[in-house]
């Protein structure tokens, strides 16, 4: 029964990693198409390594992608070991697929405006941009750019993550005010960094949020293995489990939906089984 489970496992991780990779997939390409649709016609400068991009684009003609590729490169290099060398690789995938895919897609639209009001464009093409990076997060990569200029930053300069986020939009807008000649653009701007902010900051929040069910039970290896069969709940609800000798089974879950199937597959193996569910918030302070 072990070596069963243990292959069950191993195809199970397997998925996992596939399933991921294909979320950065369609993060990656989805954060191109706000840019190349919402943001770049508008000359809007959203800080990080893309506004940066936006910004050397106007002054040398070299397309977008080409330079955020350029820039992104050294600092995923030199911040592998911050990021580890599982998610480096992910994060590499996502800065290849966006820089590719805004080039690409600039050639295809030719910088037209789609969308007439700046203003909306900031907007929509904020949250988009957020839901895109959160898309990319949840698979355990990042886009680059930004995040992994932060993390590197925050080994040497003791200032928090926003301060330093903050320092470098900053900076990137007032480059973007130098060469384009606009205030009003830095408006503009400053609304598409605070709906990308707030956006990832609301999948952060719902991201935290989990249920950890208790199960005692005599059953529980039997309990573990059907519980991994089962392909209606595999992956979307069990994020982790452990079970000892006393019979204490531990289920991790974000997914509420289909905590009552898991119940009653539980009671269906063991009807004397003990289940107790928490609530927890894994934000740190």
């Amino acid at each position: 029964m072990k070596n069963k489970l243990t292959l069950i496992l191993k195809k199970d991780v397997l998925l996992k990693e596939l399933k991921s990779y294909t979320w950065v997939f369609a993060g990656s390409v989805l954060l191109s198409i706000a840019y190349v649709v919402f943001i770049i016609p508008h000359n809007i400068v959203p800080g990080g390594i893309l506004g940066l991009s936006i910004v050397v684009n106007k002054l040398t003609g070299l397309s977008i992608g080409l330079l955020a590729l350029l820039v992104n490169i050294p600092l995923l290099l030199w911040g592998t070991k911050v990021l580890g060398v599982k998610t480096g690789i992910k994060t590499a995938f996502s800065m290849v697929l966006v820089s590719f895919y805004i080039d690409v897609f600039t050639a295809l639209l030719k910088n037209k405006i789609y969308v007439e009001d700046v203003l909306v464009s900031s907007v929509f093409g904020g949250v988009i941009i957020g839901l895109s990076v959160s898309i990319v997060m949840s698979a355990g990569a990042t886009t680059g750019g930004n995040d992994i200029l932060v993390r590197i930053l925050a080994t040497k300069i003791k200032l928090p993550y926003n301060q330093l986020i903050l320092i470098i939009d900053g900076i990137v807008i007032f480059l973007g005010i130098l060469v384009f000649e606009d205030f009003t653009m830095a408006a503009y701007s400053i609304i598409a960094i605070i709906a990308i902010s707030k956006t990832i900051e609301y999948y952060i929040k719902k991201s935290l949020k989990s249920l950890t069910l208790l199960v005692f039970s005599s059953e529980n290896l039997l309990i573990q293995e059907t519980i991994l069969e089962n392909k209606k709940i595999t992956g979307s609800i069990l994020k982790l489990i452990h079970y000892d000798a006393n019979g204490k089974l531990i289920l991790i879950t974000k997914n509420t939906k289909k905590l009552k199937m898991v119940r009653e597959m539980i009671y269906k193996i063991d009807s004397k089984a003990t289940i107790s569910v928490l609530e927890s918030n894994n934000e740190m302070n």
